[in-house]
């Protein structure tokens, strides 16, 4: 079958694999502890209150939400050893929700990309194009909605056919990831090419049946030899006749 789906990866696929540890990062770091601020510790499984980051918190052993140094001092450590912790991505969907809609925050997204996210024909021929991060879903739709041009912000969400993340899928170096995926949308992976600048995650997409390519970008994890040769590369969305 022809390939009329596209799964892309974010960091270091479409966006500059610094955005995320060099600025959305330490954005929300910088920002945590006025949110927890507004928080009265501690927080139990009994807490009510209207505050969305409330429920998500109390997802946490009660021995880190005694106080907000206690939760500030488990994130930060999750954020510094870059684990991909569900908890931590929802906190962090907030936070940065904030730094979009004030206008401290808008996604870097390399323009071969845009220009493809643009003009691929999701409509007339029936294409889609999907997301899959282990940042979160809010996460993802927040940066495809705030990408930066020359001009201005754009949205490109109207392009965009889903979006996946840890929690929906799994983890994205596990191939039964990916097979949750290709049920979810009803599809062959063969109809399906998943660009990620991870060779775990390509190697992941191919086991479970899907096309995939690395994607090199400028700041990306440098390929071995063997890599180089064991899968295909690309180096902009341009190269794609899809």
């Amino acid at each position: 079958m022809a390939i009329d789906t596209l799964i892309l990866d974010i960091e270091g696929t479409v966006c500059p694999i610094t955005f995320v540890k060099d600025e959305l990062f330490p954005y929300f770091i910088e920002k945590l502890p006025s949110f927890l601020s507004q928080i009265t510790f501690p927080i139990s499984t009994t807490t009510t209150s209207t505050n969305p980051i409330i429920p998500i918190l109390q997802k946490l052993p009660e021995s880190i939400t005694t106080s907000s140094e206690t939760v500030f001092s488990h994130f930060k450590s999750l954020v510094d050893q870059d684990i991909k912790d569900p908890i931590l991505k929802s906190i962090q969907g907030i936070v940065w929700k904030l730094g979009y809609e004030n206008g401290d925050l808008s996604a870097p997204i390399y323009t071969d990309a845009i220009s493809f996210i643009d003009n691929y024909p999701t409509t007339t021929l029936d294409k889609k194009i999907y997301i899959y991060s282990s940042g979160s879903v809010n996460a993802q739709k927040l940066l495809f909605g705030h990408v930066r041009k020359e001009n201005g912000v754009v949205d490109l969400n109207s392009k965009l056919s889903g979006y996946f993340d840890i929690t929906t899928s799994g983890y994205k170096n596990q191939s039964s990831s990916y097979v949750n995926i290709l049920k979810d949308i009803n599809k062959e992976g063969s109809q399906v090419l998943f660009l990620s600048d991870n060779v775990h995650e390509v190697e992941a997409a191919i086991q479970a049946g899907m096309e995939s390519y690395v994607v090199v970008r400028p700041g990306n994890a440098a390929l071995t030899d063997d890599e180089k040769e064991k899968y295909k590369l690309i180096y902009s969305f341009d190269e794609l006749d899809l």
